[in-house]
């Protein structure tokens, strides 16, 4: 969702950019440096170094520009103007910025709509595509035969769910991604609740007079994903939230470069092996370059749970082509500025020795410079032959306990 410091800046910035670049002919260029070139995914595809690849979800743009530590790899938002993408670029030249909403809910908040209607209409707010009341899935709940009780998804009445199905919504939201996919400061576009169960089965919409179910939700959303890669420009990404989880037989991944975990080891259900495996399928079974990740959070308590940390950090370390973000939670997603751990975030393990292995419990890889393990059954410890330092207590030894749930990270003492 964005956030709207200066709600004219904005519109007009995006105003002026979407009609540079919508004009036959035209093109959008990144200041003095020229035109960017696509991206390709052989560039794309991530070394298996023990780096962490960091991602931040909905990001917070003030706190993202200003916190001068912050430098993330992938920063997900709704729009970046032209200006803060150099920003960010000149911090990091190989971030990836990518912008979007969501397919299938509108946000009950005037500035946000206002948003959706000016990027669709190639910024023109009061263009031909418009969010009207028979887009809404709405519900009978008084049974008089008429629909009077738009859905929302359960907890999140400041959100309204669409009907997926209708000509008129596809129209508009295939036009906002369209249009924030053609920006040459966005190196793709990022799709949030992508559901495998619709929010109110049962529910329809004034312009599809059948009930909603949950075959028609799932095939809709993928009608649109469809539609989407078709005319998205060659070498950019799409990514979508999927929560936690997506069901083995999903037809989305077809259409998509990753998924982001969102809730990633919290109250939603998803334990590691779930999580591990949701990760795996996602890797296998999207398009190039096949991206996952790992989105912990608070649970909006703000309380840092430092073992279900570590273990998220660790668990993107197990695979490649893997990001790690990590934040408040769904109520407060994107913040930089207090969610910033150099400790770890700077560790550089090196190039990975190969594979992770697993056995009863434990998971571990092991890298050039050093080892993580994370423990999902039982305490266990890890003994090594040279000594290592934990990068959580700083102890130097060559045994080191790990408490059930919890992962260390473990690097080799260099020789001087």
């Amino acid at each position: 969702m964005p956030s709207f410091n200066s709600k004219q800046q904005t519109i007009l910035s995006v105003i002026l950019v979407l009609v540079f670049v919508l004009l036959p002919g035209g093109c959008s260029t990144d200041g003095s440096h020229g035109q960017r070139a696509a991206l390709t995914p052989e560039t794309d595809q991530q070394k298996s170094t023990g780096t962490p690849r960091l991602a931040v979800w909905l990001a917070k743009k003030n706190e993202l520009l200003t916190t001068q530590d912050a430098r993330y790899d992938l920063v997900m938002s709704g729009w970046f103007e032209s200006h803060e993408a150099q920003f960010l670029k000149a911090r990091d030249e190989n971030s990836k910025l990518l912008a979007g909403l969501s397919h299938t809910w509108i946000m009950d908040d005037p500035d946000w709509l206002e948003f959706l209607i000016t990027i669709a209409n190639g910024g023109d707010v009061h263009g031909p595509l418009q969010v009207t009341p028979d887009m809404y899935l709405m519900l009978d709940k008084d049974q008089d035969g008429s629909l009077d009780s738009p859905c929302s998804p359960p907890g999140w009445q400041n959100i309204k769910a669409v009907d997926p199905r209708h000509l008129g919504w596809q129209q508009l939201i295939l036009s906002f991604y369209t249009n924030a996919a053609v920006q040459s400061q966005h190196d793709g576009v990022v799709i949030d609740m992508l559901d495998a169960y619709p929010f109110c089965e049962g529910a329809w919409s004034g312009g599809v007079t059948e009930a909603l179910d949950a075959t028609a939700w799932v095939a809709a959303q993928a009608e649109l994903l469809r539609l989407l890669q078709k005319q998205l420009p060659e070498g950019k990404w799409m990514i979508a939230n999927a929560g936690h989880d997506f069901s083995v037989d999903s037809p989305f991944p077809q259409y998509l470069n990753g998924y982001l975990l969102e809730n990633f080891l919290g109250s939603w259900g998803a334990n590691l092996e779930e999580g591990l495996a949701s990760a795996q399928r996602a890797l296998e079974s999207t398009r190039t370059p096949h991206l996952v990740i790992f989105a912990v959070d608070t649970d909006d308590n703000g309380e840092i749970n430092w073992a279900r940390f570590r273990s998220g950090l660790a668990a993107s370390l197990l695979l490649d082509n893997t990001y790690f973000a990590f934040d408040y939670g769904s109520r407060d997603h994107g913040g930089v500025a207090q969610w910033w751990f150099v400790d770890y975030y700077s560790i550089d393990l090196g190039n990975a020795l190969g594979a992770y292995i697993y056995d009863n419990g434990i998971y571990r890889r092991d890298f050039k410079n050093g080892t993580i393990v994370i423990v999902s059954q039982n305490d266990a410890f890890v003994q090594f032959i040279e000594p290592h330092q934990d990068v959580f207590s700083k102890e130097i030894n060559t045994r080191f306990d790990i408490p059930q749930g919890d992962a260390g990270f473990f690097l080799k003492i260099q020789e001087d």
